[in-house]
């Protein structure tokens, strides 16, 4: 009877354990499904899909959807293509639940070589989810809690902002010197 007790209660832990990582592990799948949409989208500049995973309240602020795209497209119309040399998804460092939604933030790698000087950074986004983790939007955190308060006034306490991270460094231009023997 105690050995039949004892593996119903394993049995029992164990089920619980496995499906409280299995939702883990699905709603992180569709926050990096998300953010490399929006990433995706970034890169290809189609702005009408990269304002569809960009977070709602923002894209209002700025006037709707059309004075969003607008925004953006004059934005980053004076940084040539080329000039992007990574744009993407890192880690995803942190998913809570806050009341019925989620949110999380992972990180977002950028390089970009331009006027002479390549600057790197490690930035981190916001991202929310309404309807139990399968569909996310992002907003760029700007390493502060009190910036990132202002477009998402309800974001969780429990949610740690990392800084953000940036070096610039000269492009360093070839010589023509010729190596002598």
């Amino acid at each position: 009877m105690i050995k039949r007790l004892l593996l119903t209660t394993n049995l029992f832990c164990v089920f619980t354990f496995s499906q409280a990582q299995f939702d883990t592990s699905f709603i992180k799948t569709n926050i990096r499904h998300c953010a490399d949409s929006l990433t995706y989208s970034f890169k290809t500049q189609n702005w009408n899909t990269f304002t569809r995973y960009s977070y709602p309240a923002m894209v209002a602020t700025i006037g709707g959807t059309k004075e969003f795209i607008t925004y953006i497209t004059q934005m980053f119309s004076q940084v040539p293509d080329t000039a992007w040399k990574k744009y993407e998804t890192g880690k995803i460092l942190q998913v809570i639940k806050s009341g019925k939604d989620f949110q999380s933030i992972i990180e977002l790698k950028t390089i970009i070589e331009w006027q002479d000087n390549r600057i790197t950074t490690t930035s981190h986004l916001i991202g929310e989810s309404w309807d139990g983790g399968m569909f996310w939007t992002f907003f760029d955190s700007q390493g502060d809690r009190t910036a990132a308060k202002q477009i998402h006034p309800g974001l969780s306490e429990q949610l740690i902002i990392p800084q953000r991270e940036e070096t610039k460094e000269p492009l360093t231009k070839p010589t023509n010197s010729k190596i002598s023997r």
